[in-house]
């Protein structure tokens, strides 16, 4: 029994190790943490801006600078002094503060930088440092005995960013172009809202068994956040109606799935919301609904439109605005949505 407790305690012991040692966060300064996921790879984080460090057989690379001088100055310390390991390569992701500016520090210290081609064109046209070395559209690095691939795959966050890759350790740092679970859509100012769900679409392509991607900002996860990311910046269905219909923003914008709501004021009792002079469109495969009344029951569950009376007009999705196949003012009018063959019933009381 005492033998079976000492192998007992020694596994929890090895356990404790392994989440100390894989995850660990390190508190370098007050600004400053670094965090460790493998013997080899740490993430660096200053004002909640993501960068990695890359280490092998005495031999570091950094990804993005902290957003000042001071902090990237305690970064290239550290790796130097408690990885120690020789700096022989900085990776600058994008042209933003939070990618490069400490890039002084960096040329000061004499260490080679490398970037995105467009990067370093953009740094001159704006009067800031440049990148020592260009690529286009990719670059491998070796650090010791291992290597890192920077490739620019497109327009997301910024016209330049990269994500860089690590196969050894199936990590990939999505930069900002990749966004943390709960995320905000984020600085659009220099983003491609069109190209960036493209954009990672390729990056799935070629980095999808990822097993841990790092976004610019926030926590870390797997590949699952290139999902996130595409989805979050994906059009939605619904753009292209509300734009066609001239639809204003009013306090109740809430998008359903199948069911889309505008209103000027909700309320909640049960699973249905009542919503006072709203407009509601339903999506019904190659077609349509829409509908507008004063007041509005929609049952969230059961998936349902009930009105006692307004304007009812159903649109071929081939057909545009212009020509609704059904334009009716009703009195009880009742929508459903179904998950078999019917897939939608619309029943009215009557047509005025």
């Amino acid at each position: 029994m005492i033998k079976i407790n000492k192998i007992i305690i020694v596994l929890q012991l090895l356990i404790l190790q392994s989440l100390i040692s894989n995850g660990q966060i390190i508190n370098i300064s007050d600004k400053l943490t670094v965090t460790k996921l493998s013997e080899n790879v740490y993430i660096h984080t200053c004002d909640k801006s993501n960068g990695i460090i890359y280490s092998d057989k005495g031999e570091a690379i950094i990804v993005s600078t902290p957003p000042s001088d001071e902090v990237t100055e305690e970064l290239i310390n550290w790796t130097t002094k408690q990885l120690n390991a020789k700096i022989i390569g900085y990776v600058i992701d994008r042209w933003h503060p939070d990618a490069m500016e400490g890039l002084d520090v960096v040329r000061k210290q004499g260490i080679k930088s490398y970037s995105y081609e467009l990067t370093r064109t953009i740094a001159k046209e704006k009067g800031l440092p440049v990148p020592d070395i260009g690529f286009d559209p990719k670059l491998e690095l070796k650090v010791g005995d291992k290597k890192i691939i920077c490739h620019y795959f497109g327009p997301a966050h910024t016209s330049d960013g990269i994500v860089v890759w690590i196969p050894d350790e199936k990590v990939l740092f999505g930069g900002n172009e990749v966004r943390n679970y709960n995320g905000w859509v984020g600085n659009i100012a220099d983003a491609d809202i069109e190209k960036w769900p493209e954009t990672i679409e390729k990056v799935k392509q070629e980095y999808g068994s990822a097993e841990i991607v790092i976004p610019g900002h926030g926590i870390h996860g797997g590949s699952e956040l290139l999902d996130y990311t595409i989805n979050l910046y994906k059009p939605n269905k619904w753009k292209e109606v509300l734009q066609n219909h001239s639809i204003k923003r009013l306090p109740v914008f809430n998008d359903f799935g199948d069911i889309f709501e505008i209103a000027e004021q909700d309320s909640i009792n049960g699973n249905s919301r009542f919503l006072k002079e709203a407009i509601v469109f339903v999506d019904n495969d190659n077609r349509y609904i829409k509908v507008e009344s004063p007041l509005i029951e929609h049952n969230v569950e059961g998936k349902s439109i009930k009105s006692e009376f307004g304007r009812l007009q159903i649109f071929e999705k081939s057909k545009g605005i212009n020509n609704p196949t059904t334009d009716v003012y009703y009195k009880r009018l009742i929508i459903n949505l179904r998950d078999d063959e019917v897939g939608i019933v619309i029943i009215m009381k009557e047509i005025l």
